[in-house]
């Protein structure tokens, strides 16, 4: 919960207002773009007055289509690019049965152009009213303002983890007020003490919560039902993090089991239709690389082969998807004998984590730096994912001595194929700690979509020429 309860009823209804006027003036313009603009021939002219109800009609079925698929709701966390697709679905939705009873009734026929016209440009007035909407929402939670008032239940080493959880999103932080001690609890946790367990019955009448988190790693049954009795009879949202809250990634769903309740870890490596269409586009977009490139292929390789002893191409065995093994095509970047002068630098590691990473690799050509600091090197792997083996996004393919070091939950990121460029290729490269990448890695594949891969692909281009994080 982000926004207080009446601070996200109020966003939703202007949200709402906006998906009724927004269409009224989409359409509008529409029409003047259509009969008025003069970029159309006119051989039927139409007065507006024809459109004005029908316009209205329009609007209200866009505003209640809107708010069936919950879109009035202002869900900070969900991107523009998110909120895109679901304003674009919902508009071509939406315009089904008016273009439907457009082209069936016979009394008056209405412009196509201008529904057409009407239905792009809602679309595009809704998406940035809801965005501008949600802009200011965020600039008054970080001022404190509508956000939601959180009261943590639990003091100690475990309630800190969450707490520093929590302060890695601003507004998730923002309305945090302070926490209580559940009896026998050491306090350790850097957050305003309110008290105990015993005075939160008066905490949230006094100071107005919204959200009640418990935060502790065994609490028994008493205390649960305790908090949640209170919690109701005081309207505030009760929430529970369990012991294992760090394996909760991805889709979790609660699934019933007779009378029981069981949390379901839903598959999310890439399956199905969802590996066919990522295939075809991999096997369309690597061979126009192909052909493309050709010339710079050409032009690599004899810069390469002038500048230093050794073939052009290195191939190296990489981890690929469910652990197979592969050899990865790269440029040469390095002397011809720098796998055997491996262990001299194995020391002098700047990474952290299983990778090994050093700015100034005194193994690397100065061809081969330039290379490297366009990413120019990883350029023949276009051939890797034409055959398959890897994908043009997804996670780095690692090494065998790297994986061996994977801790158990880092191993989630081989169980899909291996990609060219990623998700922290883009937000840091190599600068950033290998418990990030994987962290980023794992998001990807949790929320894998083919606009993410093109949305990816597009931000890798500014990412490789800044050379940032390249070494």
């Amino acid at each position: 919960m982000v926004l207080r309860k009446r601070a996200e009823k109020t966003a939703g209804q202007i949200i709402w207002l906006g998906f009724f006027i927004n269409p009224m003036i989409a359409f509008a313009i529409a029409w003047c773009i259509r009969f008025k603009s003069g970029f159309f021939p006119v051989l039927d002219y139409q007065p507006f007055d024809e459109y004005l109800i029908p316009i209205i009609v329009v609007a209200s079925l866009w505003a209640i289509v809107f708010w069936a698929r919950g879109l009035n709701r202002p869900d900070l966390s969900i991107s523009w690019w998110r909120e895109l697709n679901r304003i674009s679905w919902s508009s071509a939705l939406a315009m089904i049965l008016p273009m439907a009873l457009a082209f069936t009734y016979r009394g008056y026929f209405y412009s196509r152009l201008v529904m057409a016209i009407g239905t792009v440009l809602t679309t595009v007035f809704c998406l940035l009213y809801k965005e501008a909407v949600k802009a200011v929402l965020r600039k008054l939670v970080l001022k404190k303002v509508g956000a939601a008032k959180k009261l943590i239940v639990g003091c100690g080493e475990f309630a800190q983890g969450i707490i520093n959880e929590m302060r890695k999103n601003p507004l998730a932080s923002a309305g945090i007020v302070g926490m209580v001690s559940i009896p026998g609890e050491r306090c350790t946790a850097d957050l305003n003490y309110l008290g105990d367990i015993s005075d939160m019955r008066e905490l949230l009448i006094e100071k107005g919560f919204d959200e009640v988190i418990l935060a502790h790693p065994n609490p028994d049954e008493d205390t649960i039902l305790r908090i949640i009795y209170e919690c109701r009879k005081e309207q505030v949202q009760f929430e529970l993090v369990p012991q294992f809250w760090h394996l909760l990634r991805g889709k979790i769903v609660i699934d019933p089991l007779g009378e029981l309740r069981v949390i379901a870890f839903a598959d999310l490596a890439l399956k199905g239709w969802q590996r066919i269409v990522k295939r075809i586009m991999d096997a369309i977009i690597s061979m126009s690389i192909i052909i493309l490139c050709l010339p710079l292929f050409l032009l690599v390789s004899l810069a390469i082969k002038l500048s230093s002893r050794g073939t052009v191409f290195f191939l190296q065995e990489r981890i690929g998807r469910n652990g197979r093994k592969f050899s990865m095509i790269k440029f040469r970047s390095m002397y011809e004998d720098a796998e055997k002068r491996f262990k001299d630098y194995a020391d002098r590691n700047e990474a952290d984590g299983p990778i090994f990473k050093i700015k100034k690799d005194p193994r690397i050509t100065p061809v081969g730096r330039f290379l490297r600091r366009l990413s120019i090197d990883e350029l023949p792997q276009i051939f890797n994912v034409f055959a398959g083996q890897m994908s043009l996004v997804g996670p780095r393919p690692p090494l065998e001595r790297e994986v061996k070091l994977y801790e158990q939950w880092q191993l989630r990121r081989i169980d899909v194929t291996p990609g060219m460029t990623g998700l922290w290729q883009v937000s840091g490269r190599a600068d950033l700690p290998f418990k990030k990448m994987v962290e980023l890695d794992i998001h990807y594949i949790e929320h894998w979509s083919i606009w993410l891969d093109i949305k990816l692909l597009c931000l890798t281009i500014p990412a490789v020429l800044s050379g940032k994080g390249a070494y």
